[in-house]
């Protein structure tokens, strides 16, 4: 199959997840209008972190279709557009670069599991709600109500966009074909989270007590 491509910096998209765009560059005003004059998708891929132009070289080879939901246009034809995330692919071979990227694509998903991903699906649910809830306590705000989805792959696929990681770090998950590989990785990184959640948590509590005590912790001048 082939598609048209959007490469961009830091921005790593997975199935079933909503983001915004805003589109300036006249080749992707161009592609953007004609994905919505024929009902399709683009795919968004990843270009490599210190990449410094478009090439073949530095475009990620797996990315994600991105189907427009809503678009808003503004002055001189630019373009606030929100995108959801549809299925992976990964490039078979690039078959132009302008006015716009396109290439040829196979599409997968993950493999069957051969066991239950139930206690992985729970431990990363129970973890990525304690994040939630450290988040909310540094920040002093209200901690929001999390819905969670109940497809193990959906459940990887939201937290690992979510997450406070390297787009290179993000880029490895989505190209995982393991569900169940996936969510390993994810305790990992939710526990590495929730360290240094409580250190910054501890750290600001320390400096509230040293503030809250007066002089205490201040040198004396006074000989």
């Amino acid at each position: 199959m082939e598609i048209p491509l959007f490469p961009l910096p830091n921005l790593v998209l997975f199935p079933n997840i909503v983001v915004p765009l805003h589109i300036f560059e006249e080749r992707y005003k161009m592609m953007i209008n004609t994905c919505i004059e024929r009902d399709e998708a683009f795919g968004l891929v990843l270009l490599r972190t210190g990449a410094e132009e478009e090439s073949e070289g530095t475009i990620h080879r797996v990315g994600v279709t991105a189907r427009i939901v809503q678009v808003d246009r503004l002055d001189d034809g630019r373009m606030n557009v929100l995108v959801e995330g549809e299925g992976r692919f990964r490039i078979h071979r690039f078959i132009q670069q302008t006015p716009y990227w396109k290439a040829s694509v196979d599409f997968f998903e993950d493999g069957e599991s051969r066991q239950s991903m139930e206690p992985l699906y729970d431990k990363v649910a129970d973890l990525y709600r304690k994040v939630s809830q450290l988040s909310a306590k540094l920040s002093a705000s209200q901690e929001s109500e999390l819905t969670l989805p109940e497809s193990p792959a959906d459940l990887s696929f939201i937290v690992s966009y979510i997450l406070d990681l390297d787009s290179e770090e993000k880029q490895k998950l989505l190209e995982m074909t393991s569900t169940d590989e996936r969510l390993r990785a994810l305790v990992n990184h939710l526990a590495d989270t929730i360290r240094k959640l409580e250190q910054q948590i501890a750290y600001k509590e320390l400096v509230g007590k040293v503030r809250g005590n007066g002089d205490l912790g201040k040198p004396n001048m006074e000989k």
